[in-house]
């Protein structure tokens, strides 16, 4: 009886660790970052001569 009940035991913890597994992967898709790529933005930088120590975004 005892190796019945570790079995079950056993065979019910994979099938939670399964549901767990499946329910973070899906909530990394959701929550993943997208790439560098794709939020790349272009910015231009001027530096002026008379406040050569100050820089303009």
């Amino acid at each position: 009886m005892k190796i019945e009940k570790r079995l079950l035991h056993s065979q019910f913890q994979d099938w939670l660790n399964l549901q767990v597994a499946r329910h973070l992967e899906a909530q990394a898709t959701r929550f993943r970052a997208p790439s560098y790529t794709d939020q790349a933005e272009t910015i231009q930088i001027k530096a002026n001569t008379s406040d050569a120590d100050m820089v303009h975004a």
